[in-house]
């Protein structure tokens, strides 16, 4: 059975309120040495009219109007005679509260209230000492306090559940407005976390979307390159040779793409890193000497300088095979860019917080408002050129996130684009020395690394 927050709220702030009040009372009453301000204030009362009545009527009359009186007074008030020149006793602090009438004849009486109970309490007494007017109103105001206590902290809660219905129902463009900034509490935080997720979603769902029209664009081409050579070797016999040559290489390019998905996927997913450790310095010297092999025919040089000398730098750990791939879809993308004459320069530094690698090359570079985009995929830096980024920069990205690491992108003072990589230093590396086995050892046949 579903129970209604607002029920529970309410009833959980008034029986509070009404339990915590009446204790305190309770405690005090118990405490307290002498009988409250009401019961003395009553007792002052009770004694004055019988002094007036028995003053004016004498105790004959008294009597009379004194079975009128309430049962309370009744119970507490007696009236005696006393011989000239006696008081009766008087002692407040102990509940007994005395003066003396003295009627038209001249006998004198001593008149005296008595409470027998803590505070002026009769069976059953009523809480907090309160007469019955006084303590509805209390309980009037402590209902309708409650409720508005709970409406306060209700009603908020029922426009985020709303909000989170719209954004359940495909709005991803629902916020919370600004009035809801202005309450400064946790109903505040709780709106301003729900706008920094319905943002991310709308970010996430739109990147989504992006990277299918992407792909289905990318995919498009190749595809419709395999068709025109398939329909060429059909309508040209004599061409089959090369027809089927064009095949192998858009087929080749499709399962390039797939792979670079799929490694995009995996790294999404936290299923391509490892506990590997390795060091930069060698990952960036392999990716370098596999790169000037194809920088020769473009006539482009590939240098690395490292410092401090491989073997003396911080250890990361991860996956080695994975920061090859970053590096290596860097060099690949300057080295797409570059033009023959010009240099493409791996510099490594390495402290005990990390490792940095910059890489930097002499070609276009890029307009700076494209800067922060260089990393999604499948993006187009000046539509116009016909060129684009693919995969291979928003593969790095990921991968460099994954080891805890940062990547950025900036222009160089004259020309060509520097990309700095920052990998943080295993908090737990062994010492290096001849047990340490190479990064790319690792990366195939994982094992414990043991310390020398």
């Amino acid at each position: 059975m579903r129970r209604p927050l607002f029920l529970k709220l309410f009833l959980s702030v008034c029986v509070s309120f009404i339990v915590v009040s009446y204790f305190v009372w309770l405690a005090d009453a118990l405490l307290s040495q002498s009988p409250s301000r009401s019961t003395s204030a009553q007792a002052e009362t009770a004694l004055a009219g019988a002094r007036t009545v028995i003053g004016v009527g004498g105790e004959a009359v008294f009597e009379k109007e004194f079975k009128t009186w309430p049962a309370t007074a009744r119970e507490y008030l007696t009236v005696r005679p006393i011989p000239a020149g006696t008081e009766p006793p008087h002692d407040p602090v102990h509940g007994v509260y005395s003066t003396v009438a003295v009627d038209p004849k001249g006998q004198r009486y001593a008149v005296t209230y008595h409470v027998t109970r803590f505070n002026g309490y009769v069976s059953p007494p009523l809480p907090l000492d309160l007469g019955p007017h006084t303590f509805y109103s209390g309980l009037i105001g402590v209902f309708i306090f409650s409720a508005l206590l709970t409406l306060f902290i209700i009603v908020p809660i029922r426009r985020i559940r709303a909000a989170f219905g719209r954004l359940a129902a495909g709005d991803l463009k629902v916020r919370l407005g600004d009035a809801w900034l202005r309450r400064h509490d946790e109903i505040t935080d709780l709106a301003t976390d729900f706008n920094r997720m319905a943002s991310r979603l709308e970010e996430l769902v739109a990147s989504r979307d992006r990277l299918l029209a992407d792909i289905s664009h990318e995919l498009r081409s190749p595809l419709a390159r395999l068709h025109l050579a398939i329909a060429l070797a059909r309508q040209s016999p004599e061409k089959e040779a090369q027809s089927l040559e064009r095949i192998g290489k858009e087929a080749d390019k499709l399962e390039e793409m797939v792979g670079e998905l799929l490694t995009l996927s995996k790294i999404e997913s936290g299923a391509a890193t490892s506990d590997e450790y390795f060091f930069v310095s060698e990952v960036s010297r392999m990716v370098a000497d596999d790169a000037r092999f194809e920088a020769q025919g473009k006539g482009v040089d590939i240098q690395f300088v490292a410092n401090p000398e491989p073997g003396h730098e911080a250890l990361i750990v991860g996956s080695g095979k994975l920061v090859n791939r970053a590096i290596e879809n860097i060099v690949r993308n300057a080295l797409r860019f570059s033009r023959r004459g010009e240099t493409i320069t791996l510099e490594m530094e390495s402290n005990q917080a990390g490792t940095t690698l910059y890489i930097r090359d002499q070609g276009p570079g890029a307009k700076p408002e494209q800067l922060t985009s260089l990393f999604d995929p499948f993006y187009r830096g000046d539509p116009s050129s016909g060129h684009g980024y693919g995969l291979g920069l928003a593969i790095a990205k990921r991968a460099v996130l994954a080891h805890g690491g940062t990547i950025t992108a900036v222009n160089g003072a004259e020309e060509g684009l520097s990309i700095t990589i920052w990998l943080p230093a295993a908090p737990d590396s062994p010492d290096g020395g001849d047990a340490i086995r190479s990064a790319w050892d690792r990366s195939v046949s994982p094992q414990p690394v043991q310390a020398g």
